[in-house]
């Protein structure tokens, strides 16, 4: 635009009559003239272009910029911008895709898109933004709750009718919170003589620097977005989401994976949203380890209540509770995180009683008073869910869930039962223990159709297995019934090598558990998935045909009421 102006203001100075004759101070006087004209309209040009394309610059393009996220929060699939590397972070604009700025003092902190190793469906517009102490960075303003997970089960802005319709869930178990047997590629490491990685804490320490890249880059692949819709196309309507306290706060023994795994989290229970699942939280692993076993962070350690440090622990965590039942009390989470764990599986073996159970209820004082309408859960600690109800009556602790945990493999006179025998306990046993000694709302958080202790790595990392008599802490030699093949070679081989008989035992154990657990207020399988134990993974197990393609079905193979026509209890 300019150069036409000029050439235009150049050619009205031209005259016909001009007389090119003219004494040279006068023809030097005329060349003045066409530069300051000139001139002048290059900068009346410059003007009307500051005039015209300033206020959309700062009306329209940044804050367009500024507020990216929130427009993108309406579409479905939101594209991941480009990763920077966290070596390369310190060589960048301070902007995610160049758009949003980044404030030096959070530059290089867990509010800094720029070194997230993913931000598939996060929203990364910077925000300082905390509700109780805890990060809303990465969650988009909207989200919708119309959707329904299945045709047994409401949308989920619709009450769901717990006590009525039984709970049809899954664990997503060995994500946030690792287990050496769903993921044992990660602590096969030998110094020689013995694995040296027990727990998650070991294997943190064990990488060092790379510790925070390396469990990342597991939270980003263990649980994706398909995962959920993948749970949910196996007819099952919850998940139970188990996590540890280091994904929350830093920890004199933790490092630098401490708080990463807050923004996963968040982001799963999106995805979950998407799909109509409701969530039950988990607290898996409190400060201390709460029953000394690996998934509770170190392995060999207790030092929750009891221990050196065990009431600075205990009184830990029900700062780590105030602070996470303030967060999910947020109407956002209304009807979808809608079970809320405080602790996973306490060590009654050990620890008093009463010091857990007056835990249990100041932690429930504590939820219930940020967050009124959730359900809260109280592990039975492997005391049978009969034997709470002295300690939770309804009238002072309502809508309180007894959480059972419910397997035949890890007790030596179960494990030894034959097939028959174990299908009489599931369909006897526990059906009575629910339907008539449980006097409180129970659900069974975890179970499983394995048959034997044989995964890799179930009894802890080195450990053997009872079935074939290479694990025994009860002192007692191999557990497997004599008509049964007693190695683990069977149990661990690939499903499709399975005999027809095998595969038909498998499936009749877990239908017979479905129907049993029904009676109560729901159940959560473990786990939804694993690197090879296909008997612990909901996924691997119904594409191997030992679940029912849809959890809700009730037209099954087996059912209960065939087990006396068809089996003798002997």
């Amino acid at each position: 635009m300019d150069d036409v102006m000029n050439t235009e203001s150049a050619e009205s100075l031209k005259n016909p009559d001009d007389d090119f004759s003219v004494p040279r101070s006068t023809k030097s006087y005329s060349k003045k003239t066409i530069v300051i004209f000139a001139t002048m309209v290059c900068l009346m040009s410059v003007i009307v272009c500051l005039v015209v394309f300033l206020p959309i610059i700062f009306f329209l393009i940044i804050p367009s910029a500024r507020l990216q996220g929130e427009h993108l929060a309406s579409r479905k699939n939101v594209s991941s911008p480009i990763s920077v590397k966290s070596d390369e972070a310190d060589n960048q604009i301070d902007t995610v895709d160049n758009i949003v700025p980044i404030p030096e003092y959070a530059r290089r902190t867990l509010l800094d898109p720029t070194i997230w190793l993913d931000k598939t469906d996060f929203n990364t517009t910077f925000t300082e933004g905390m509700v109780g102490n805890l990060s809303v960075m990465g969650l988009y303003d909207t989200y919708d709750d119309t959707v329904q997970a299945n045709p047994s089960v409401p949308p989920l802005n619709k009450p769901f009718p717990y006590g009525e319709v039984p709970i049809r869930g899954v664990n997503l178990g060995g994500w946030l919170s690792m287990e050496p047997f769903i993921t044992p590629s990660f602590f096969r490491v030998n110094n020689g003589t013995h694995n040296i990685l027990r727990d998650e804490l070991s294997l943190h320490e064990y990488l060092r620097e790379n510790a925070s890249r390396v469990i990342e880059e597991h939270y980003s692949t263990f649980v994706t977005k398909r995962t959920l819709e993948e749970v949910r196309e196996a007819g099952l309507d919850h998940v139970r989401i188990t996590f540890p306290y280091w994904i929350l706060h830093e920890d004199s023994n933790a490092t630098s994976v401490s708080g990463i795994g807050w923004r996963y989290l968040l982001r799963v229970i999106e995805w979950a949203r998407s799909q109509g699942l409701r969530v039950n939280l988990d607290l898996h692993a409190a400060p201390g380890n709460q029953n000394s076993w690996n998934h509770g962070g170190y392995l060999n350690q207790l030092n929750w209540l009891v221990g050196p440090e065990g009431n600075q622990n205990a009184n830990r965590t029900l700062k780590i509770h105030e602070q996470l039942s303030t967060f999910f009390s947020q109407e956002r989470y209304r009807n979808v995180v809608t079970i809320y764990g405080l602790l996973n599986e306490p060590n009654s073996f050990v620890i008093d009683r009463k010091l857990i159970n007056d835990w249990h209820k100041k932690a429930y004082k504590i939820v219930r008073s940020a967050n009124p309408r959730a359900l809260i859960s109280v592990g039975d600690g492997f005391r049978g869910p009969g034997d709470w109800e002295e300690e939770f009556d309804p009238f002072h602790f309502p809508n309180v869930l007894i959480d059972a945990h419910r397997y035949t493999i890890f007790n030596d006179f179960l494990i030894g039962l034959p097939y028959k025998n174990k299908l009489n306990i599931v369909c006897n046993s526990w059906r009575e223990e629910v339907e008539q000694k449980a006097k409180l709302p129970t659900i069974v958080g975890e179970w499983s159709l394995a048959d034997t202790d044989c995964a890799e790595f179930l009894n802890n990392v080195g450990e053997g297995a009872r079935w074939d008599g290479t694990f025994s802490p009860s002192g007692n030699l191999q557990c497997c019934p004599s008509q049964k093949d007693c190695t683990c070679s069977f149990a661990n081989a690939d499903p499709g090598s399975y005999s027809k008989e095998y595969r038909e035992e498998l499936y009749n154990f877990a239908t017979a558990q479905m129907e049993t657990f029904d009676k109560t207020w729901g159940w959560f399988y473990w786990n939804w998935d694993t690197e090879n134990a296909t008997q612990w993974s909901y996924k691997k197990s119904r594409a191997a045909g030992l679940l029912p393609e849809l959890a809700y079905s009730t037209d099954r193979a087996f059912n209960c009421s065939m087990l006396k026509t068809s089996f003798t209890s002997t």
